[in-house]
């Protein structure tokens, strides 16, 4: 228990509509009241029916939480980084999917609609109601009446906006499709360190690849997959200065959809982390973070 308490700090971030708690979980090696080293900080669940991303976080936290003292690339990870763990940022919805498994957006009433939700991943405050949003309660990419209408992306902002000058790496998970992607997804415009951020997808995707032969693209939200103007992805990268932010849409490609095998979850959480472990201790070494002088960069 007392290992735990030196590594781990968990805390509920903030409130749902439906008064659900959604958790921040943050690892680190002699973990104080406050983050100190550079955060990488890593989402799920923000769209309800994709249950992969979070049985992949989770896999993620496992890892990093339980084998630093036998793994030796976790160890250096812990010296270089403070991981943050927001494991479901829409506990309503996914709660939700065990009435209708294919719900996506989150459960708060509309006004002047019997249709409920909105798409969290259209209410931030970043090109806000562009391309691939609707202002249609009814429709799965509502972005709501507002910028940051929601508690659920409130309570991220909150915390952000507190910690952003140590964020260095933000990923923000989904499924499906097998993409590593880069922000904009509001338009074709495009970072200014781009060049930077296609360096380390490109690293994440070949150890994925390596891992047991899946096969990610990566590029552009935009162009990548299609437009989607409000997402967290562009806002981190956009309007908090965040250097380095990703959406990862985890597999497959189509053959399950959201209804991932259960036999497949362990592996996708194996490959995915081994991918952004690859990231991690390269981006560490490029930045002079890492402290572990057994670790070979291939």
């Amino acid at each position: 228990k007392q290992w735990y308490q030196r590594r781990v700090a968990i805390t509920a971030g903030g409130e749902t509509f439906e008064k659900r708690n959604m958790y921040v979980l943050r690892v680190s090696k002699d973990i104080g009241p406050a983050p100190t080293k550079p955060i990488i900080l890593i989402d799920a669940g923000i769209h309800a029916r994709e249950w992969v991303s979070v049985s992949t976080i989770m896999y993620i936290i496992n890892q990093v939480v339980r084998n630093p003292s036998d793994d030796l690339y976790i160890k250096a990870l812990l010296d270089s980084y403070e991981f943050v763990f927001m494991p479901v940022l829409n506990p309503d919805g996914y709660a939700y999917t065990q009435v209708d498994r294919l719900w996506r957006k989150n459960r708060v009433y509309n006004d002047q609609s019997s249709c409920r939700g909105v798409d969290l991943n259209r209410n931030w405050d970043y090109k806000w109601g562009g391309l691939g949003t609707s202002g249609r309660p009814c429709q799965i990419d509502y972005r709501g009446p507002a910028a940051f209408s929601e508690l659920e992306t409130k309570a991220v902002q909150k915390w952000v906006e507190a910690y952003k000058s140590k964020i260095l790496l933000y990923i923000n998970f989904h499924a499906y499709g097998q993409l590593w992607m880069t922000p904009y997804g509001y338009s074709t415009d495009t970072p200014s360190n781009e060049v930077e951020m296609l360096k380390y997808s490109k690293i994440a995707v070949k150890a994925i690849k390596k891992s047991r032969g899946t096969e990610y693209r990566y590029g552009p939200v935009y162009t990548t997959i299609y437009p989607a103007s409000s997402i967290s992805v562009d806002w981190v990268r956009g309007a908090e200065d965040v250097p380095l932010a990703y959406t990862v849409e985890l597999p497959d490609k189509g053959d399950h959809g959201f209804l991932t095998p259960p036999s497949e979850i362990p592996l996708i959480g194996k490959e995915t982390w081994e991918g952004i472990r690859a990231l991690l201790i390269t981006l560490a070494d490029d930045k002079g973070l890492l402290k572990t002088a057994e670790i070979i960069i291939v």
